[in-house]
């Protein structure tokens, strides 16, 4: 009987795998290629977004390849998006949505394509190309927007799947578990059936002082304690044992309540580096129940597999650890950082019992010191780099061009005309107008550049991986033109303009100081030809010729 019951579970669950197997066929085929298209496409425009705009502040050829590229890409996607919602009418995917999304897209395009032509060519921001503009960053973000929607509909619309798939497996796996349980009462009964009930009767009066040892009450001393049978030899040997016991440990519950009024994560392992026993506040730490990490390695629990304090159990026994630093993992794969502190335990002869250890989350200390840093090496005002950062940067910048031969420009800014401002408008109006200046900064250099605060109303710009010192010309010009549109906080508007020097690695210089000497050289000498002008610089001895200022 018990072996057709096998027979019967065992067809069951391979046709049950088999089913299971066609449904994540059909996952893998369908519906896992729609949902990752869906993701793709987000990921293509929002990649063609940032190379249209520093090909439109650098002007480099390169990058406006590669967004004509990417524009190929995307509409390939487009065509494979339509495919896949004739071929497979379950997928809740409208030709006419699709089809709407990419004439918008290609009526985008096209209006990109007039305003790069205007910025090669137009000498002043008309109100009509202004409308244009702003017209184009509308249809854009309404163009990711769409585009997000529809990568949410078709990861929904797969999680969905996953679901019903989910659901499905849960009934089987149901009924499976009914049928193996029924099983195995049968094989059960049958073997209560054919046991030895003579064996019962005297194993259970050794579980009865079992239980009774467990909870401190004093074992029953069995009966006949000459029996000679394998049972009565084993009650006995029990007894004796526990007598033993009794004189020479300390009671559970005593150790139990030290082990749960401990502030930090308690963790006793076996000398092999096996989890034996932890307390109440690891589990709460660690995201674990305390059968999931009993009898596990204690790896399980250190981030990357760095358990090398558990490594030496002889050398902790001679130099006990206290707060080492070690990165820590938990169940759903948070890393922490945590300080770790172990002992080993021996026993009499000396010989290594295993190994206890705490560890305590110092996630906040970590975050106090990355604030601390923060404030350390940025401006407190405007959030830029401040002047000692600005120097790691420069000396980093000085060692990376000369590894790679490329060049660099150092531009020193000097804001026209702010002294006035603070001094009428007051210091408020004036720290929000370096904080707008600061912003417009940023906004107008790559994100591998570096844009500081020297202070006052001084600034300095790290350019980074130049081809030649237009390069450097044509952000300088930017960066005028951007800082001269007017300061306005609510009925107070107010104009300045900024005086920039230029020098450029190695050019003009192969160490830091010189750079920024004659950037800031170069910078009065924009000064003095007007201000709201840029100067690269020129050596002494250069002979007379044209200024090199816009």
């Amino acid at each position: 009987m018990s072996l057709a019951g096998y027979f019967i579970a065992t067809v069951a669950s391979f046709y049950s795998n088999m089913d299971q197997y066609d449904r994540l066929s059909h996952l893998e085929e369908t519906w896992f290629p729609v949902a990752s298209l869906g993701s793709d496409m987000l990921h293509t425009f929002k990649t063609q977004i940032d190379r249209h705009e520093d090909a439109f502040l650098t002007g480099e050829e390169e990058l406006a390849h590669e967004v004509d590229a990417l524009n190929e890409v995307l509409l390939d996607k487009f065509t494979q998006v339509k495919e896949i919602a004739r071929s497979n009418p379950q997928i809740p995917l409208k030709i006419a949505v699709i089809n709407k999304l990419e004439a918008d897209y290609l009526a985008y395009l096209k209006m990109a394509r007039s305003i790069e032509t205007w910025a090669d060519e137009a000498i002043e921001l008309t109100p009509k190309l202004q409308k244009e503009i702003q017209q184009h960053g509308r249809l854009q973000r309404d163009l990711l927007e769409r585009f997000t929607t529809l990568d949410k509909n078709l990861s929904t619309s797969f999680i969905e799947e996953i679901q019903r798939n989910k659901t499905r497996a849960l009934h089987t796996t149901f009924f499976l578990g009914v049928l193996f349980i029924i099983v195995l009462l049968c094989a059960a009964i049958i073997i209560d059936k054919v046991a030895d009930r003579l064996l019962i009767t005297p194993l259970s009066a050794i579980k009865k002082n079992i239980k009774r040892f467990a909870v401190a009450k004093e074992v029953i001393e069995p009966q006949g304690n000459g029996s000679s049978d394998e049972v009565g030899l084993l009650a006995a040997a029990f007894y004796e044992m526990t007598k033993d016991l009794t004189t020479t440990t300390v009671s559970k519950k005593y150790v139990d309540n030290i082990i749960r009024n401990m502030s930090g994560a308690l963790v006793v392992l076996s000398p092999q580096g096996v989890i034996q026993k932890i307390n109440q506040q690891t589990c709460e730490l660690f995201g674990y129940e305390e059968n999931e990490l009993l009898d596990r390695e204690c790896r399980l629990l250190f981030a990357d597999g760095k358990e090398a304090p558990l490594a030496n159990l002889k050398q902790l026994a001679q130099w006990p650890m206290r707060n080492i630093e070690v990165n820590c993992r938990t169940k759903d794969e948070r890393i922490f950082p945590a300080h770790f502190s172990g002992s080993v335990m021996d026993n009499e002869a000396g010989e290594v019992m295993g190994l206890v250890c705490v560890l305590n989350d110092i996630t906040e200390l970590k975050n106090s010191e990355m604030k601390l840093k923060q404030m350390a090496l940025h401006d407190a005002l405007t959030g830029l780099a401040n002047r000692h950062l600005f120097f790691d940067r420069l000396e980093l910048a000085i060692h990376e061009a000369r590894r790679t031969g490329n060049k660099f420009a150092l531009l020193f800014l000097d804001l026209d005309k702010f002294k006035p401002i603070n001094d009428n408008l007051g210091h408020d109006i004036g720290d929000l107008v370096l904080k707008n200046v600061a912003a417009r900064l940023h906004n107008l250099v790559r994100a591998g550049d570096t844009v500081a605060r020297m202070g006052g109303d001084e600034f300095t710009v790290i350019l980074n991986t130049l081809h030649c010192a237009e390069d450097a010309v044509k952000i300088a010009e930017k960066i005028i033109e951007r800082l001269a549109v007017p300061y306005t906080f609510g009925s107070i508007s107010c104009h300045l303009g900024v005086s920039i020097g230029i020098t450029l690695f190695p050019d003009h210089g192969s160490v830091g100081e010189q750079l920024i000497n004659r950037a800031d050289q170069a910078m009065y000498l924009a000064k003095n030809r007007g201000r709201k002008t840029y100067c690269l610089y020129e050596p002494p001895n250069r002979k007379s010729g044209p200024p090199s200022n816009g």
